[in-house]
């Protein structure tokens, strides 16, 4: 079996027990220097302005003229009078330019996206890196993922249990933007702090560790670090395209690591795919869905009978109503982060378990007729409704989560096969009640994702979920589901605003700037307005009562909250 996927097993079956280690070979690919070409620049710079030119080797040069080796600190000190300037230095060299963007240096390179990917799918938790640059935080950020950073020993020094975070990264050698915490010399590279020495044993005890782009010839301390650790609860993979040192293998066979000769590139972009790969299998085989979405499509046609169609869709509704994580809990699972990973798991869980249900709907939906609308349309009020007992807050909420997910697969199916009326009655029909106050609202606009899943992003985890139901069982081109999403996006919000409720972000793209946030859906229903007056197809089909005033209200409504949502990030 290939090292990459006997990882992708171990890290399904282990979830966030590897870290990853970086070297320098992870960020070189990516256009940046490394810390040593840094620091020559730095000394052909001072010596320049001394009016020194052709100094050679310049690390000998300022050996000699100042009678120690070169640091960061006393450069930057040399060249730089306030932190601002210092800061101002540093980001040339580590952040790119406008032509650098345009060629594509400087910025993540597939082996950092890959590792965010593992880190999004919560197989790897840490993330360790001997480079001064941001690229892994970037490619984090990218995914939606905001993580914990460790640059130097006060952060180490003041940080939570590693179970407990999300995303770890740690400078071990410092980075760019804490420049008193850039180690670069063979002085600086002997030893660590204390505190980081502490971190570092607890990694390499606690966790399976995968090594990419590090020679660990020049990084004594780290060395060190990585062969104290005895105790091996999984296996470490070591990947690099070359042969390593003599130095590497002695490390290699001291902690019974697996060499794999590959790129980051390459090696971790096949073991994100293999993750996905294998954690698919735990889902209902696409076959079994296959099958019942050709079936119902079948019942459907007017030439069958329908009668096996509501038969499935009732079973698989009263299925996903009694799953124990929506009847039985527990409710009350610990400490923040215990509910954080107990939410992660049951949303996953909801997310494998409703994907035959959503494809039945959407089909339905979407091919369907107001008969066959009847038959999982008032299910959704079942599935939203509140749940009683005490608890966790995030974890009570997720109940109602499979309401939410047959809102939209329904709502977007009937959007993208212009079935108006079934539109209208998604986003209007099932009443369902809020916890609290116990007032009534329409489903729509009560469930969205914000309330149900409790998530950041929470939108665009729904729209992810729903693209295979659209683009493989429905047949829908990605453009095709997008513009769909983004329609009945742009529609729920209307509701959800028309009914006096504040909605979260909606995963919509913008078309505004600065201080606008025109979403791209309002302008087709600005063209339909045009193309039908008041007699436009969704008012035809019952939203908002027929009503275009309560319609145009909505409209700049929600417009004036995107806005002041769209000014708030300006100045985030």
């Amino acid at each position: 079996m290939e090292p990459y996927v006997k990882l992708a097993f171990t890290m399904r079956d282990t979830p966030g027990a590897y870290a990853v280690l970086l070297g320098a070979g992870a960020s070189i690919a990516a256009g940046m220097p490394s810390a040593w070409d840094v620091q020559e620049d730095l000394i052909e710079r001072l010596a320049a302005a001394e009016g020194t030119t052709g100094i050679g080797d310049p690390h000998a040069w300022y050996q000699e003229r100042f009678g120690h080796p070169a640091t960061y600190d006393a450069l930057l000190a040399a060249l730089t009078s306030t932190p601002f300037e210092r800061q101002a230095l540093l980001r040339s060299y580590f952040e790119p330019d406008e032509h650098e963007r345009e060629d594509g240096l400087k910025q993540p390179t597939a082996a950092h996206r890959a590792i965010a990917r593992l880190v999004a799918a919560g197989h790897v938790r840490i993330v360790l890196t001997t480079n001064f640059d941001r690229l892994m935080e970037t490619a984090l950020r990218e995914a939606n993922i905001e993580p914990t950073v460790v640059a130097n020993a006060a952060d180490a020094a003041g940080l939570a249990p590693l179970h407990t975070i999300k995303c770890l990264v740690v400078h071990v050698h410092g980075d760019y933007l804490t420049p008193k915490s850039m180690l670069n010399t063979p002085e600086e590279l002997d030893h660590y702090a204390d505190d980081i020495d502490r971190l570092l044993d607890r990694v390499f005890t606690d966790y399976g560790l995968i090594i990419s782009g590090w020679s660990a010839t020049w990084d004594p301390a780290l060395r060190n670090a990585v062969a104290r650790s005895t105790t091996r609860f999984f296996a470490s993979y070591w990947t690099d395209p070359k042969e390593l040192s003599e130095t590497a293998q002695n490390l290699l066979t001291h902690r019974a690591i697996t060499y794999i000769q590959a790129d980051a590139d390459t090696f971790f972009t096949q073991t994100a795919n293999a993750a996905d790969a294998v954690t698919d299998t735990a889902r209902r085989h696409p076959a079994s869905i296959d099958i019942a979405v050709a079936a119902a499509k079948r019942a459907l046609d007017g030439f069958s009978q329908g009668i096996t169609l509501h038969d499935t869709l009732r079973r698989e509704i009263d299925r996903i109503a009694a799953l124990p994580l929506r009847t039985t809990g527990p409710w009350n699972v610990g400490n923040p982060a215990a509910v954080e990973a107990e939410h992660g798991r049951r949303l996953d869980t909801l997310e494998a378990e409703t994907e035959l249900l959503l494809t039945l709907v959407a089909v339905t939906a979407y091919w369907g007729s107001n008969t066959t609308d009847r038959w999982w349309l008032r299910d959704i009020e079942q599935l939203g409704a509140p749940f009683g007992p005490g608890g966790d807050l995030a974890l009570i909420k997720l109940v109602r989560a499979p309401a939410t997910m047959m809102i939209y697969a329904a709502g977007i199916a009937a959007l993208a096969a212009e079935r108006w009326d079934t539109l209208a009655q998604t986003l209007t029909e099932p009443r369902v009640q809020q916890r609290i106050s116990g007032k009534v609202y329409a489903a729509a606009a009560l469930l969205s994702p914000w309330e149900t899943l409790n998530i950041n992003n929470s939108s665009k985890r729904v729209h992810d979920q729903l693209r295979r139901v659209f683009t493989q069982h429905l047949s829908l081109s990605e453009t095709a589901y997008d513009e769909a999403w983004e329609r009945f996006e742009y529609l729920r919000v209307l509701v959800e605003h028309d009914a006096g409720l504040s909605f979260g972000w909606p995963h919509i793209s913008p078309t505004g700037y600065l201080d606008t946030f025109d979403p791209a859906p309002a302008a087709w229903l600005k063209r339909q307005i045009d193309q039908h007056g008041d007699d436009i197809p969704v008012l035809r089909g019952g939203l908002f009562d027929g009503s275009r005033q309560r319609l145009d209200q909505a409209v700049a409504g929600v417009e004036t909250s995107f806005n002041h949502m769209a000014h708030q990030m300006r100045y985030a």
